[in-house]
């Protein structure tokens, strides 16, 4: 009965609507709308109350209906979920037997988590975060191409509702004029005997409405609206990069991908920094392989870098 709600409030934002007339339209009491109008606001959803006009969904609200994307996106993804708060999509993904092209939706993470153990600031109604399941036929060599592909779509979208010029960090990042504006955690579970990955979860954290970043962030994170003053609904974002992401999954060994891949790279031909196992040297990459790995030189001799366990910093 919320989403119902929410839907007639949407559909006429920023403008009143009785609760008499709400109450006719879901043949449910007067009584019951103020109940569940109360809930939504306790949830975070910004609601005027007017005795004589009723109730207005104000223009700084974004919300996310399920059935719309559904609606809107490939038939691969079968199943979607939408949460108010979980911990975290890839943790809430890992609970329950899901199936290839399953996606969790949540409007905010209270334990949200990047690389590394790092954490991922997820405020409500601020971001897109959300995770989806995979079951490629890669080993665990390829399976940077997983990341890749997710990378380039996230590129695309924002490209495709924003005039921004967003660069891909090596492994996982996204970034905007130097800062972080997505986040992309991958993590999967392995066949033993072949080497071969069972299944893979793709986590993806998008900044997009602007808010009051913590102390620990705010000069190193940005969001698309710090970025330009251009409002797009959440909603049309998660369609765009489903549907993106989708088309080159599809053909993932046609590395489709690969070549946005490069061309967005934000350390291709860049002095770096590598950080490995407690120690750290100098380095400059070369090439982006096919397999999404990182050719580098360092101390006159030429690496491949596809660990997860590095991290790599553009030199100051």
């Amino acid at each position: 009965m919320e989403n119902k709600i929410l839907k007639i409030l949407n559909q006429n934002k920023n403008e009143y609507i009785s609760g008499q007339m709400m109450s006719s339209q879901l043949n449910v009491s007067r009584m019951s709308i103020s109940s569940y109008i109360k809930k939504l606001k306790e949830k975070g959803y910004h609601i005027k109350t007017s005795t004589k006009k009723g109730y207005c969904l104000t223009e700084d609200n974004d919300v996310i209906f399920i059935e719309d994307i559904k609606n809107n996106i490939h038939s691969f993804y079968q199943n979607i979920e939408y949460y108010d708060e979980v911990t975290s999509t890839n943790d809430m993904m890992k609970i329950n037997n899901y199936h290839e092209g399953d996606v969790i939706i949540a409007e905010s993470q209270s334990k949200g988590r990047g690389r590394n153990g790092k954490s991922f600031y997820s405020p409500k109604q601020k971001g897109i975060y959300l995770s989806l399941l995979l079951k490629p036929e890669l080993t665990v060599y390829d399976s940077l191409k997983i990341t890749a592909c997710c990378a380039v779509a996230v590129v695309r979208t924002i490209q495709k509702n924003y005039p921004l010029e967003p660069k891909i960090k090596w492994v996982n990042d996204i970034m905007l004029h130097d800062k972080k504006v997505c986040g992309i955690l991958c993590e999967a579970t392995l066949e033993m005997n072949t080497g071969k990955l069972d299944s893979m979860i793709v986590g993806v954290g998008i900044n997009v409405h602007a808010y009051e970043k913590p102390d620990d962030i705010k000069d190193i994170a940005t969001s698309l609206e710090d970025e330009i003053d251009i409002f797009v609904e959440r909603q049309k974002i998660i369609i765009d990069f489903l549907n993106e992401f989708y088309n080159d999954y599809s053909k993932l060994s046609c590395l489709s991908f690969l070549d946005d891949y490069r061309k967005y790279s934000y350390i291709l031909h860049q002095h770096i920094t590598v950080y490995e196992n407690n120690k750290s040297y100098p380095a400059f990459v070369t090439h982006i392989n096919d397999d999404a790995s990182l050719t580098v030189r360092y101390a006159d001799e030429e690496r491949i870098l596809r660990s997860g366990e590095i991290s790599i910093r553009k030199k100051n």
